[in-house]
């Protein structure tokens, strides 16, 4: 099993620059990620996330909020109840 490793481009047009590569240099087997570019990427997928998880939040605090609605409805049609037994 191959790892995948970091290296740094040594070419005029991008020297210094830090790439991912897995599997052989170059054939089927390849992946080549420019670093920047695989953060940046991650980076956007992770703050669609947390929209997501905010949206979820959001809902959820509503649903207590109205179950604790219907918890005081409840108790108030309890304690109607006894006060006329």
């Amino acid at each position: 099993m191959e790892n995948t490793i970091v290296l740094t481009s040594r070419t005029q047009e991008n020297p210094g620059r830090r790439f991912f590569r897995y599997g052989t240099t170059s054939g089927p087997g390849h992946l080549f990620k420019w670093v920047d570019e695989a953060n940046s990427e991650e980076l956007g997928l992770l703050a669609d996330r947390q929209a997501m998880l905010e949206q979820d939040l959001a809902q959820l605090k509503q649903d207590v909020l109205d179950l604790k609605t219907d918890i005081s409805e409840i108790l108030d049609v309890l304690e109607s109840i006894r006060s006329n037994a």
